[in-house]
């Protein structure tokens, strides 16, 4: 059975949702997320639908919007079943995955504790920034979602002041 990233699992996921969509629409979508993760560059978008397109996950069909051409991706049955092994991989969504932050609190032993102190303040009060931005507007459950992780993300790092000792 095929094995999605995460990229691909949530580009399929956004396809199934919306029934259809273009590769502009999956990069705009990417584009919006709060997080960096997630590239909405065509550069990354564009091949990736193409990719999965080769796969015979999704189905292009063409559709003609005014003077231009565009092609709208459906996902099919086997699209489907990777999707759905994707969605509820239990062991990979429980993973640690990639936290730039949790990334450089492993090394920031190598600062000086004045340096370290100066860089958790800062990481707080810019995560303080980020959480008053709205996110995901056109989804009040991503939000609610959204919102559960940034109030748990500023109680860890309430939490762990014994990294600048």
């Amino acid at each position: 059975m095929v094995r999605l990233t995460d990229l691909e699992g949530a580009a399929l996921a956004e396809i199934a949702s919306k029934g259809t969509a273009t590769s502009y629409a999956i990069a705009q979508s990417f584009a919006r997320s709060p997080s960096e993760y997630w590239s909405g560059s065509a550069g990354a978008v564009y091949p990736l639908i193409k990719r999965l397109a080769g796969r015979g996950l999704l189905e292009p069909s063409p559709a003609a919007t005014g003077k231009r051409q565009r092609l709208d991706y459906r996902v099919t049955e086997g699209g489907r079943a990777a999707l759905e092994l994707w969605l509820l991989d239990a062991n990979r969504a429980a993973g640690m995955g990639f936290d730039p932050l949790r990334t450089r609190l492993v090394y920031l032993h190598l600062a000086t504790p004045s340096q370290r102190k100066a860089f958790l303040a800062e990481v707080r009060t810019l995560s303080e920034a980020f959480a008053g931005q709205p996110a995901f507007a056109d989804s009040p459950m991503s939000a609610k979602i959204h919102a559960s992780w940034l109030k748990a993300r500023a109680t860890w790092l309430a939490m762990i002041d014994f990294v600048t000792k």
